[in-house]
């Protein structure tokens, strides 16, 4: 459930730092993907419970994904993918990779109060792990807020500029619900 919460809030930041400035769904979603890409460094957790016998989540969660060099390769990607606004694109792709980190300092403690540092200089340099003392629990009642302050800004987007993060995932689904919304609307009226 953490993990899915912490997923879900880095995809809906991400997703709302560019509906308003770029005007392609395929650019928003680059962004979207840039924003929660930093934790592909936590598929070792799949492995690991695949083979329970390995520890690769432990190992490099906050390593790769979560370094500067992987930032560039996403803004690299990023332009790469992207078909219009392509500066804009690299921009905002830099700026929710970053912001995921942020995030992740912030409030991603481990509910036994381990920090996860994130080596931001990695492969480089091992060494230099980035925490912050203050840091709350993933599940703390701050990121819950956080979490429902999205949600409610996504909801005033879907009313008010009828776009959704659903486009991210199906531009087809994010159709069938406004036409639904529409259908039910006009029967209540």
């Amino acid at each position: 459930m953490e993990t899915i919460m912490t997923l879900g809030s880095h995809f809906l930041i991400s997703w709302l730092s560019s509906v308003n400035f770029l005007k392609e769904r395929r650019e928003r979603t680059v962004i979207t993907v840039a924003g929660i890409s930093p934790d592909l460094d936590a598929l070792g957790g799949i492995i690991d419970s695949i083979t329970g016998t390995t520890n690769y989540y432990q190992q490099f969660h906050h390593y790769f994904g979560h370094s500067g060099l992987f930032g560039i390769f996403v803004a690299f990607l990023a332009f790469t993918l992207a078909r219009n606004q392509k500066k804009m694109t690299v921009f905002l792709s830099l700026a929710v990779f970053h912001l995921h980190l942020i995030c992740d300092l912030i409030g991603s403690k481990g509910p036994d109060g381990y920090q996860w540092p994130i080596y931001y200089f990695y492969p480089f340099n091992t060494d230099v792990g980035f925490i912050w003392s203050r840091q709350w629990e993933l599940n703390a009642w701050q990121n819950q807020l956080i979490l429902a302050s999205l949600l409610y800004t996504c909801f005033v987007y879907a009313k008010t500029q009828r776009v959704t993060f659903i486009e991210v995932i199906s531009p087809r689904l994010q159709t069938a619900l406004y036409k639904m919304v529409d259908k039910y609307s006009t029967k209540r009226v």
